[in-house]
């Protein structure tokens, strides 16, 4: 009963280890995988930057700068104005 079982078990798992499938379990064909998912990680976020400097961004609104007047003239007398002299308070 085990010759039965054993003979075929044997062959089976001769054949699975000829595969290139189960080069991968030696240490080089592990180093070989890990570097390939290393370039493929690295090319797809090369990629997705270049998506990302490639789509179209909103321009910054050009403000103009708002106009400021100098006025330089007589002062209405009906406006306040300060008192910062003495003469002035001695006359109230």
């Amino acid at each position: 009963m085990l010759e039965r079982i054993a003979k075929p078990l044997a062959i089976t798992l001769i054949i699975w280890l000829a595969l290139p499938g189960c080069a991968h379990f030696t240490r080089s064909g592990r180093a070989q995988l890990a570097y390939q998912r290393y370039v493929q990680k690295r090319s797809h976020m090369r990629y997705r930057q270049r998506v990302k400097m490639k789509t179209p961004r909103q321009p910054i609104p050009a403000y103009a700068p708002s106009d400021y007047k100098i006025r330089a003239g007589a002062v209405d007398a009906s406006s306040p104005q300060s008192v910062t002299s003495g003469e002035s308070q001695s006359e109230q």
